[in-house]
C-alpha cells in the first residue's frame, strides 16, 4: 500500500474531520473527547497556541488513515530540545501496515531539521502499542510518575 503524508491544514481539514468522526465511532474509548464540533476544530487551526503543534496526516487513496501530533519545546538552562508527541492514532483497518512507524519517521525528519535532542510521549499500555514501542531499537520504555493539575 502506498501512503502519502501531509500536514493538517485548511485544505485537508474535511478529510481529517471524516477520519476523526470514524475513529470516534470505532473506538470512542481511545479518543480524548467524544465532543467533536467541526466548526470549533476548524477555528482551532487559527489558534496561536494550537499553531505550535504540528499534525501529520497519513493518507491512503485520498483519505486520512492516521495522524501524529507533536510540538517542540526546550529547557532554557541547558538548551536541551525535546519533541513531545501529543497523539498518535491509526484507524484499526490500517494497523500493522507500517502507518504509525511511517508517521513517526515523518515527524523524526522534522525533529532532525529542528535540531531536536529527544522524543518523548506518554505511551499507551495496550498490546499493540507496546509492540510498536518495542520496534524502536534505540528507545527505552520508562515508568514515570506524573503530576497533573486541571485548571478548568
Amino acid at each position: 500500500m502506498k501512503y502519502t503524508f501531509e500536514k493538517l491544514n485548511k485544505d485537508n481539514f474535511n478529510k481529517y474531520y471524516d477520519y476523526l468522526s470514524l475513529a470516534s465511532k470505532l473506538e470512542p474509548e481511545l479518543m480524548c473527547s467524544s465532543d467533536i464540533n467541526k466548526e470549533e476544530l476548524y477555528e482551532r487551526l487559527d489558534d496561536e497556541l494550537a499553531k505550535r503543534s504540528t499534525s501529520i496526516l497519513a493518507m491512503y487513496e485520498s483519505k486520512v488513515v492516521g495522524r501524529i501530533e507533536y510540538h517542540f519545546y526546550s529547557c532554557f538552562q541547558d538548551g536541551y530540545r525535546i519533541c513531545y508527541v501529543d497523539w498518535l492514532y491509526v484507524l484499526p483497518e490500517n494497523r500493522s501496515k507500517g502507518v504509525a512507524k511511517n508517521l513517526f519517521n515523518e515527524m523524526t525528519k522534522d525533529c532532525v531539521k529542528n535540531n531536536i535532542d529527544e522524543i518523548r510521549l506518554i505511551r499507551a499500555t495496550n498490546k499493540n502499542a507496546n509492540g510498536f514501542y518495542e520496534s524502536f531499537k534505540s528507545a527505552k520504555i520508562c515508568e514515570m510518575p506524573f503530576f497533573i493539575q486541571h485548571l478548568h
